[in-house]
């Protein structure tokens, strides 16, 4: 475990580094996730073996500091991860991100496209999406005090009728996260941007890969549309959107694969 100390925030970004040759492979976790939670069991499969990884945990996520005043958007957090890549004076490397951190990924590689060679969007969302009633449609006080407990609360019936399910790991995960950073991710997430992701994905000169679980909802519409914005579009065998915790052997290939022909 490694930290790097944010002056802007007064606040550390922590993240595991796995060595191995560069160009590091940056991965950027979920939202309720961490990197150190849901990512390490694919950054140390075989089919990465050899390959450097920095896992990173975002602010108010695992084992990074949780700065009240900060303020959690996607825009935010990529600032925090450029500044990363910078201090460790990384000149290029490959972006992997899930879900949240696929959309945070995006404006990574559209800060620095000079250092990013690949972006790798595992289940990212290129729009806005819609807040979620129980959390960014509620005042954010009102989540802090009531709304994460109850979260969790559902978290732990699922895990409880599941004991060996998914929800039994993500559990632990989600309990390490900051609720006011779940609550102003959550809004974030579904407010407009300048440029959108869809504008700094259309003029990346990057090789852009979206995966997509085999298990998760296929939209024939959806894949045109990345066609259309020059990206391509990989299947992860065995698994729903949750790739990193249900079929990390899978992820890793994929994201090998993305590897060796870039």
């Amino acid at each position: 475990m490694r930290a790097h100390f944010l002056s802007d925030q007064q606040a550390f970004l922590r993240y595991l580094e796995m060595p191995g040759a560069d160009p590091p492979v940056v991965w950027i976790h979920g939202w309720q996730c961490s990197s150190t939670g849901e990512l390490a069991g694919a950054s140390v499969q075989p089919a990465l073996a050899g390959r450097r990884s920095l896992l990173v945990d975002l602010l108010g996520h695992g084992y990074s500091d949780r700065p009240r005043d900060f303020g959690y958007t996607l825009v935010e957090h990529a600032r925090t991860v450029v500044d990363l890549v910078e201090a460790l004076g990384i000149s290029a490397c490959i972006l992997v991100g899930h879900s949240m951190g696929a959309d945070i990924a995006i404006h990574v590689a559209g800060m620095r496209p000079e250092v990013v060679r690949a972006l790798v969007m595992a289940e990212g969302n290129i729009d806005p999406r819609p807040a979620h009633d129980d959390v960014g449609n509620r005042p954010e006080p009102e989540f802090v005090a009531e709304g994460y407990d109850a979260l969790l609360a559902r978290q732990a019936a699922t895990a409880f009728g599941d004991p060996q399910g998914i929800a039994a790991r993500h559990l632990g995960i989600t309990r390490a996260c900051d609720p006011r950073a779940l609550h102003r991710e959550d809004v974030s997430m579904a407010a407009e941007e300048s440029p959108t992701r869809r504008e700094l994905l259309g003029a990346m000169a990057a090789r852009c890969t979206y995966l997509v679980g085999e298990l998760s909802e296929q939209d024939p519409e959806f894949d045109a549309e990345l066609r259309a914005l020059g990206v391509s579009r990989v299947v992860v065998p065995d698994t729903g959107h949750a790739m990193g915790l249900q079929n990390p052997e899978g992820f890793a290939w994929a994201v090998a694969d993305i590897l060796a022909s870039t």
